[in-house]
């Protein structure tokens, strides 16, 4: 996620650490929980970042109730968009340090109470083509994938981003011994056959979003 642009570094840590732990415990912590999760040795430097954050109207409280306090402003939650996958042909594999745009998912009910760390294994591509389509997957869809780092746990059917050469595919999955089947849900196009190790599972779809400009 981007910092807002009218808070410092500590202020965004120590707001995006309160949205952590309220959403992981369901609960306020303590100015003593605060210092010591942030590293600070005096209580007072939560105090003055919180009283900053209230007077920005990021958090609120009752007076001599921190654990009354709620966030006013939920940070949204932004997964990089890293580039386009072809859903037909195939498109050169996508550069996830050519990081341009981003896409709020925090009104997914997948990402509910997920925090920082876990959304770090998601990521989102624009699709190109139409080989998805009967999957309801459709030309210049965003889908959001996420990161799997043992394919073997891919059930049969599931959609990934695969990439094998230079080239990244949107397809459903198929295993069959040392083979990938890769295979449309549109009869125009064929199925894709390669060997496992010639295959590299890129992501595997969670959902999408429509209507990106």
């Amino acid at each position: 996620m981007n910092m807002m642009a009218d808070l410092s570094p500590p202020k965004q840590k120590l707001l995006d650490w309160l949205e952590d732990h309220i959403d992981h415990y369901h609960s306020v912590p303590s100015y003593d929980e605060m210092a010591v999760a942030l590293g600070y040795k005096s209580k007072d430097t939560i105090r003055y970042h919180l009283a900053d954050l209230r007077d920005a109207g990021y958090v609120a409280w009752r007076e001599g109730a921190v654990k009354s306090l709620i966030i006013c402003k939920p940070r949204s939650r932004n997964i990089p968009i890293l580039g386009v996958i072809a859903a037909g042909g195939l498109v050169e594999t996508f550069a996830e340090s050519e990081v341009e745009e981003y896409v709020d998912v925090s009104t997914l009910p997948h990402f509910a109470g997920k925090r920082r760390q876990q959304m770090s294994q998601y990521f989102a591509l624009r699709v190109r083509g139409d080989s998805m389509i009967g999957a309801a997957i459709a030309d210049n869809d965003v889908v959001i994938l996420r990161k799997e780092p043992e394919p073997r746990t891919i059930k049969n059917g599931d959609i990934v981003a695969a990439r094998f050469e230079t080239q990244t595919t949107l397809k459903h999955l198929f295993w069959s011994g040392d083979q990938i089947f890769l295979q449309p849900a549109n009869p125009s196009y064929p199925v894709i056959e390669k060997q496992a190790d010639e295959v590299t599972i890129e992501g595997v779809f969670v959902g999408l979003v429509r209507g990106l400009v």
